[in-house]
């Protein structure tokens, strides 16, 4: 095995190929027997309670020289390479604060290893299945004996749903006494805006995410089921809070890859059950009801009661006369009407639109799963 095949492209930066060619020359050669963990490595690091923390802890310090025996070095002096043999090696920082380890060969090339790519490398064999870098993450946390940590991202998705039932179930008396008119118009709406707060910190997962937040979909007719009332309601209702901006959602063109990919998947389903065609489902992201948030949503109440919409049917062109089109088109998106002979044209993540086949929410809205 030629081990500086991988430094054809100069400095390297390594990727799956590279570490698993350095992991098959660390066992041909034996020198992978050359790393020996150190004892008590995790002794001082027991406040960490989240990945995030981890991820930071673990990448701004010489974990190297704290973990591993052969690799206890001094940052920035050189050393004989303990991964590649004849290799120059030192640690130091790259210009994010991350250690990394570098090693040089003769000719001037480089590659540079992060905690987490010796970790893949020392420790996950080709057996290893799922995402490579969490793999990596789960070994780390348990040499250093920090299994079981929570994810900081889900924790805040949590309690933003946790700070928002608050508020829709009346924990939190300043919104009667500073948004009163949100206050009185949202009570009606209560049973909706708890259903679409509810999420257990299980039940959020990463890929299930826009800008940062966490997003989901649904039908009007699992709502209507799952609350007892008409679908009508159920699509009357999710356009006013949608208005009032204690409901968003996503635009079907700016859905992320995954997300899209399961919106095809669900119009394919549709097509293999013999559906003429099909409208992509609609995801949504509930914001913090935090004071810009209900600011907001109190200005537009007041301008509804004061255009004599209170708790009306609002339609597009009420909500373009009283708030301009770009608030219109984020309360009715436009809908992707999907014929059956088109649904491969989605699947490859193009929208088709039809003006002359129309279906709305409450004449087509099964979901499967």
């Amino acid at each position: 095995m030629d081990i500086y095949s991988i430094f054809n492209g100069g400095n390297v930066k390594p990727q799956t190929y590279e570490k698993k060619i350095l992991r098959q020359y660390l066992i041909q050669t034996g020198r992978i027997h050359r790393f020996q963990l150190k004892t008590n490595t995790g002794t001082r690091i027991k406040e960490i309670r989240t990945t995030q923390e981890f991820d930071r802890y673990v990448q701004t310090r010489n974990m190297f020289s704290e973990l591993f025996i052969n690799l206890d070095m001094e940052e920035r002096e050189w050393y004989c390479c303990e991964f590649i043999l004849g290799n120059d090696a030192w640690i130091s920082k790259d210009e994010n604060g991350v250690y990394r380890y570098f090693s040089k060969t003769r000719f001037g090339s480089t590659i540079g290893l992060n905690i987490f790519d010796v970790i893949e490398i020392l420790f996950c064999g080709d057996q290893e299945t799922g995402n490579v870098f969490q793999n990596a993450r789960n070994k780390l946390e348990k040499i250093l004996g920090l299994e079981g940590l929570r994810d900081e991202w889900k924790i805040q998705q949590w309690e933003k749903y946790q700070n928002n039932l608050e508020y829709v179930r009346g924990g939190r008396g300043e919104l009667a006494q500073e948004y009163p008119e949100v206050s009185q118009f949202i009570q009606k709406y209560r049973p909706i805006l708890e259903y679409f707060n509810t999420h257990n910190e299980e039940g959020l997962f990463r890929a299930f995410s826009y800008q940062g937040e966490h997003v989901f979909f649904t039908s009007t007719t699992h709502i209507k089921e799952k609350l007892g009332i008409s679908q009508s309601t159920v699509t009357r209702s999710i356009n006013m809070l949608t208005l009032i901006g204690m409901l968003v959602k996503i635009p079907h063109h700016k859905l992320p890859r995954q997300l899209l990919e399961i919106s095809n998947q669900i119009l394919e389903y549709r097509k293999n059950r013999g559906y003429r065609g099909g409208k992509r489902i609609t995801f949504y992201r509930v914001p913090k009801y935090d004071k810009e948030t209900l600011e907001s949503a109190e200005e537009i109440v007041k301008k509804l009661q004061a255009a004599g919409v209170w708790g009306s049917l609002i339609s597009k062109e009420k909500v373009t006369k009283l708030f301009g089109e770009a608030k219109a088109k984020e309360v009715f998106l436009s809908d992707y009407i999907v014929k059956e002979a088109d649904v491969a044209a989605a699947e490859d993540g193009s929208d088709m639109q039809s003006d002359d086949y129309f279906l709305s929410d409450d004449d087509y809205d099964y979901i499967p799963f």
